[in-house]
């Protein structure tokens, strides 16, 4: 959750993967059965439609497989201190973010690698870049069982650049909760200084907004540029199909990397409540997030609890407006 003061405006400090911005096909070749000896590989096709935010420090692609009938979408995060990527993959079967890998460029390759398990077996997983064209791209993942000293290459992907962006997969769709957020909007906000000292002195401030969803509604995203502060955070919402639920992760462009999520829905009025464990100047709290969608200008508000939910204190007040 985000407690940002600074005032420094932001300046562009990586573009690493603005290569991948637009629209490709992908040719996949899949080991059948990683880590068994085998050498038996699966073609198949997909396409790919990638972005950046934060002026390049955040980049995201999402991933159809036409024949099995699902998408995935990587989150790139780069962390302005360390210089270093942190990369997570969601399925849209699970709507889960997976364990990430870390790494770094070095010249016009990438190299991230990562704890993992497969079929229960705690493994090394690895991704990497390399081949890059302005119009095409190859990526690889390799498991490893020996703790680095050997690998098994088992996807690879060939991208092409293509013009037209890729079609929605004809499959059912499982929610279209935020999709009230898509597009641009201008946000009113009003803060409270210094959250849990008795204070009751707010301030306002203004943000431009901009929305996306992704896997036909079951991702959502949305940018926004916090003028006064100066700086931009951006929220990334995935679904569980299963659970019926929402995960929410706030990402600053001063950090680079996903904080706490909170967890819940939206009722049938359009009440959405969402909770989760955080910390607030090192004391331990719990976090809550309450939207209201309230026709064409939805509400957001963040509340903060030390009591474990017994009472809560508003901190932030926000109302959308196209």
């Amino acid at each position: 959750m985000s407690t940002e003061t600074t005032t420094d405006q932001p300046t562009k400090i990586t573009s690493d993967f603005d290569f991948l911005n637009g629209y490709f096909d992908v040719v996949h070749r899949q080991l059948k059965k990683p880590l068994t000896g085998s050498d038996e590989w699966h073609e198949y096709v997909g396409t790919c439609n990638a972005r950046t935010h934060f002026d390049g420090a955040v980049s995201l692609d999402e991933m159809t497989f036409p024949a099995q009938g699902s998408y995935g979408m990587s989150l790139r995060l780069f962390d302005p201190v360390e210089k270093d990527w942190t990369i997570y993959w969601v399925n849209s079967r699970t709507g889960r973010i997976q364990p990430p890998v870390r790494g770094r460029w070095d010249g016009d390759s990438c190299w991230l690698v990562g704890e993992d398990e497969h079929e229960g077996q705690p493994i090394l997983a690895s991704y990497s870049w390399s081949d890059i064209t302005e119009r095409t791209a190859r990526w690889q993942q390799a498991y490893s069982v020996d703790g680095g000293e050997t690998w098994e290459t088992n996807w690879v992907m060939d991208f092409t650049r293509r013009e037209e962006k890729p079609e929605r997969l004809d499959i059912p769709k499982v929610t279209d909760d935020f999709e009230f957020l898509n597009g641009a909007w201008r946000g009113a906000h009003q803060r409270l200084r210094n959250p849990l000292t008795g204070s009751t002195e707010w301030y306002d401030l203004e943000s431009i907004n901009t929305g996306y969803t992704y896997f036909d509604g079951a991702v959502s995203v949305d940018e926004g540029q916090l003028v006064k502060l100066g700086f931009t955070g951006l929220t990334f919402r995935t679904y569980d199909p299963i659970a019926k639920e929402w995960s929410i992760y706030w990402i600053s462009s001063k950090r680079g990397k996903l904080d706490t999520p909170v967890v819940g829905k939206f009722d049938a009025e359009g009440n959405g409540l969402f909770y989760g464990p955080d910390e607030h100047e090192g004391v331990p709290i719990e976090v809550r997030f309450h939207w209201r969608k309230n026709g064409p200008n939805p509400t957001w508000e963040q509340s903060f609890s030390t009591d474990g939910g017994q009472t809560w204190e508003t901190n932030w007040r926000s109302t959308f407006t196209r």
